[in-house]
């Protein structure tokens, strides 16, 4: 793939990621009060589905939705994803492998703090014990620990104990740290976006509120018990980084007021778990039929010209891509051309209509070499008019 094509590709796939990210920022509340917060949390699979359907390749089959707000959105891709030279396509790689490695040494260096500051782990039961002020907390992609601070035991009655490692014990079980990481790489890849990484942040929010609900679901009794606990860990509290952490950054106020909640029953999340479906096709819909409406990116041609009317001379520029209709005028005279690929490589089509006032006088039609002239001339003398064009492509 070509610096150009990967500049567009990534341009192209940040846009839309940050478009499903914004459905999802408006969207969460409602869905987590009338769905629940595990369908909340689920919804946020609808940004690595929308940003799969951007990066297919863009079909020529007619839209499968016709909706007015799909044309704001077609005009944005094509401003948000614009050709782009081969010189500035290599800075642009340049600028995001830049951004996305240092990103990428963020995460990376965070996770190797967070372990060096839990120091060696002494197991003891199915937890295992670290430094003063690390965890609790749950670690590992392949091998998944559970680490807790040295005065566990003191800090938190044996109830709150038991709650504090079922949170943890869900995180393992829904594997969230590897959706922590495949978030990770987004905001690598689309760093210059700042929706991806406030989508992160309510990704993460999301996460532990879903994971509160699902403990609170198994011990409906305890909700007094996990509300002391959170309370207990408010202070302190640890920026989430790859692992999931018990004193996470949300809001604790929000946690605790979540507890309160009537968990949805059976009917309620098959309808949500449905909606969701529906949801999802329609966004992966709408992409596809945004990219199905994007033009074709045809080669930007320069053509110099030369212009003399009755021996006035001018010499304009324009850039046009290959079937865009370009203009020139003077006083009396208006030559409106297009230029296209032509079969032969190295010559292209100059087609067109020159008018005389408001009257068409000629439909000039041209087979020119790239970069040498070809020249429009009409009458001699003082009322003559003449253009001279040379094509050149455009890298």
């Amino acid at each position: 793939m070509m610096a150009s094509e990967f500049a567009a590709f990534v341009l192209r796939g940040a846009l839309f990621a940050g478009l499903a990210v914004l459905l999802l920022l408006r969207a969460r509340r409602l869905l987590r009060r009338r769905l629940g917060a595990a369908l909340a949390y689920q919804a946020w699979l609808l940004v690595p589905c929308v940003l799969i359907a951007a990066m297919l390749p863009a079909s020529p089959a007619p839209r499968l939705l016709h909706i007015e707000a799909l044309d704001a959105a077609q005009a944005l891709a094509v401003q948000a994803t614009p050709g782009v030279a081969s010189q500035q396509a290599n800075l642009l790689l340049l600028a995001w492998a830049c951004g996305a490695l240092a990103m990428a040494l963020r995460f990376v260096l965070g996770h190797h703090a967070f372990l060096r500051r839990a120091g060696r782990l002494a197991r003891s039961g199915e937890v295992y014990i670290g430094a003063a002020g690390i965890g609790p907390a749950s670690v590992g992609l392949l091998r998944p620990r559970i680490v807790v601070p040295p005065d566990f035991a003191q800090r938190y009655a044996p109830a709150e104990q038991a709650l504090i490692i079922a949170h943890e014990r869900t995180h393992i079980a829904r594997r969230d740290a590897l959706a922590n990481l495949l978030a990770a790489l987004l905001q690598c890849a689309f760093w210059f976006n700042p929706l991806v990484h406030l989508g992160a942040r309510a990704f993460r929010q999301d996460q532990e509120l879903a994971c509160d609900a699902a403990v609170m679901r198994r011990h409906p009794g305890q909700r007094r018990s996990y509300a002391e606990a959170l309370l207990k860990s408010h202070t302190g509290a640890h920026a989430a980084g790859l692992h999931c952490h018990w004193q996470s950054p949300h809001p604790t106020k929000e946690r605790i007021m979540s507890l309160s909640h009537t968990p949805p029953g059976t009917a309620r999340r098959l309808a949500g778990r449905c909606i969701l479906a529906l949801l999802a096709a329609g966004a992966i819909g709408a992409t596809l039929s945004v990219r199905a409406e994007l033009p074709a990116q045809g080669p930007v041609y320069a053509i110099a010209m030369q212009l003399d009317e009755g021996g006035k001379r001018s010499t304009p520029r324009v850039l046009a891509r290959a079937g865009e209709t370009f203009a020139v005028a003077t006083d009396a005279w208006r030559l409106e051309m297009t230029v296209r690929q032509a079969e032969t490589p190295g010559q292209v089509w100059l087609k067109g209509a020159l008018y005389k006032g408001k009257e068409q006088v000629g439909a000039p039609t041209l087979l020119a070499r790239v970069g040498e002239a070809a020249t429009v001339k009409v009458g001699e003398g003082i009322g003559a008019f003449a253009v001279s064009m040379t094509v050149s492509p455009q890298s």
